[in-house]
């Protein structure tokens, strides 16, 4: 599996997803008060990036002939963990629809509170939404998926 072009493919939508995570968390972590509005606009915008990424994710996963569908044929025993994944996809784009519907719908000054909140929390997702899929391959393949980055 290590020279399998659907791995490659999940090692760059990988990378992909950590950048635009870190790009959140650094909106997040910078000051807020006194610039509101500023804040939220760019908190919106990493949130906007890491779901074009995260979309990507899904697709590289979810596709026809893609990774899910790989583990299944490899390793039908691990269904459970594919379905849940799955499902983890759908809680996740909504928590980042979420997200910006927050921040779009309420004044900056009363929005950065949820904002913040909001987003940690899908990010809390994300990371273990990560590590799941990583347990995923490993079992499936005994192949550590960020070995490479």
């Amino acid at each position: 599996m290590d020279s399998d072009p659907s791995l490659e493919a999940v090692r760059e939508q990988r990378v992909g997803v950590r950048t635009a995570l870190d790009g959140l968390e650094r909106a997040l972590a910078a000051p807020s008060a006194g610039r509101a509005k500023e804040w939220c606009s760019e908190v919106r915008r990493r949130t906007e990036t890491l779901g074009d990424a995260f979309a990507i994710h899904v697709l590289v996963t979810e596709r026809q002939g893609g990774l899910f569908q790989d583990v299944l044929t490899h390793a039908p025993r691990l269904a459970n963990q594919v379905g849940r994944l799955r499902e983890e996809h759908q809680q996740i784009q909504a928590a980042l629809a979420a997200v910006d519907e927050i921040a779009a719908r309420r004044d900056p000054e009363d929005a950065v509170p949820p904002v913040r909140d909001a987003a940690l929390e899908v990010m809390g997702a994300i990371v273990r939404h990560r590590n799941a899929g990583s347990s995923l391959l490993y079992e499936a393949y005994f192949v550590d998926i960020d070995a490479a980055d």
